[in-house]
């Protein structure tokens, strides 16, 4: 069998390799990020955010009021300096903290997902980002005319992408700092 023929068709190994292309989180502890997993950043910050909340809204006061931790509760102090009693309903501390996190989760998300959307306009147009095109001679298949070996592509079934030089990307030119003439 011809390598990297997949169903036959030219391309079909291109799309292949796009699917499982990811790229490293700046988030500790998630999953590199691709276009398969940005679903699962998604939930991780609703579900991130949800927890906050459920912390910042029912948890930090039952803990603060009911089991007395934390020292005096917020209504105590603020009627100790004789201030209007609306503004205990929120503990400021508790909402700074639940604010801040969720605003530091949101820029997290959106940097995530501007760099992989960056990294996916930055593909070949030609070859998908794989480096590689269907060969032209065997039409990808790695077998010529009565099943002999493809002479161009050596029965790979793919050929050196000529716009791109195998990297991949855009705009490879002899200033790209990929390409090394010297090596």
């Amino acid at each position: 069998g011809a390598v990297g023929a997949g169903s036959g068709a030219p391309g079909s190994l291109a799309s292949e390799q796009r699917e499982v292309e990811r790229y490293s989180s700046a988030i500790p502890f998630l999953p590199p990020i691709g276009m398969d997993t940005v679903k699962y950043y998604y939930w991780v910050y609703v579900f991130g955010v949800a927890g906050l909340v459920l912390f910042g809204g029912l948890i930090a006061p039952a803990l603060e009021v009911r089991l007395g931790l934390g020292g005096v509760s917020y209504l105590e102090f603020i009627e100790s300096i004789h201030l209007p009693r609306q503004l205990a309903l929120v503990d400021p501390i508790v909402a700074s903290f639940v604010g801040g996190a969720v605003g530091v989760l949101s820029a997290l998300l959106v940097v995530e997902v501007n760099n992989l959307k960056v990294r996916e306009n930055e593909k070949c147009f030609y070859c998908e980002g794989t480096g590689y095109l269907a060969c032209g001679q065997c039409g990808g298949t790695g077998t010529i005319e009565g099943g002999q070996p493809c002479p161009t592509c050596s029965q790979s079934g793919k050929v050196m992408c000529t716009t791109c030089l195998c990297t991949g990307r855009l705009l490879a030119t002899e200033h790209d700092p990929r390409i090394d003439p010297f090596v």
